[in-house]
């Protein structure tokens, strides 16, 4: 396996617990679940934790310092149509990220941990310009998104399982069809889960 494999994550401040007037810290995150991929697999796992448009840019240009060690970038970060909704009210493209992006982005992927982000989205940017193998994430809104992190874990494994080298077009199209059928095939349907691979 390789443990070069690396994930990086951005993630924000998902929700808000307020009771009898005292605001109660978020403590929901995907951290644990890509730290128990991590240990599995032995490959090198970064969280960050973003609130602003601003630290979203800094992250996103740290992980251009070296993506072939970190090829799997997951930003968990509310979403919709094309838009990243930061928890300070900012929102950001999809067409900002790819410009942010200052390296070849060849056989690594980014994942939208996000609701519907993916929903009509232009992605041509990503795969063409930044030269991302895959773009993937869901169509659908969900509530709230630690619903979708089992399907998460089991897409992440799948990621580091593949038997080819690098993340290449070929290795994701072998997870895209192995996430198509059963048993997987009804939880990534009802999720809206999409993965587009470059040509």
């Amino acid at each position: 396996m390789v443990k070069e494999r690396g994930i990086f994550s951005i993630e924000t401040v998902w929700f808000e617990e307020e009771s009898e007037g005292v605001v109660e810290p978020d403590v929901t995150s995907i951290e644990p679940v890509l730290n128990a991929i991590g240990r599995y697999y032995g490959t090198p796992i970064v969280c960050r934790d973003v609130a602003t448009k601003k630290e979203l840019k800094f992250f996103l240009k740290k992980w251009c310092s070296y993506p072939m060690s970190y090829p799997i970038l997951h930003i968990g970060i509310h979403g919709s149509s094309e838009t990243l909704h930061l928890y300070d009210g900012d929102e950001v493209s999809l067409e900002e990220i790819s410009d942010w992006m200052t390296v070849s982005c060849e056989n690594c992927i980014v994942h939208f941990s996000s609701c519907s982000v993916l929903r009509g989205a232009d992605l041509a940017p990503l795969l063409e310009g930044n030269g991302f193998s895959a773009v993937s994430g869901y169509r659908k809104k969900m509530y709230p998104m630690v619903d979708a992190w089992p399907f998460e874990m089991i897409y992440l494994s799948l990621l580091h399982k593949t038997r080819h080298k690098l993340l290449e077009p070929d290795a994701i199209r072998s997870v895209d069809g192995k996430l198509s059928a059963p048993p997987y095939g009804e939880l990534r349907k009802g999720l809206g889960f999409r993965l587009f691979v470059a040509d």
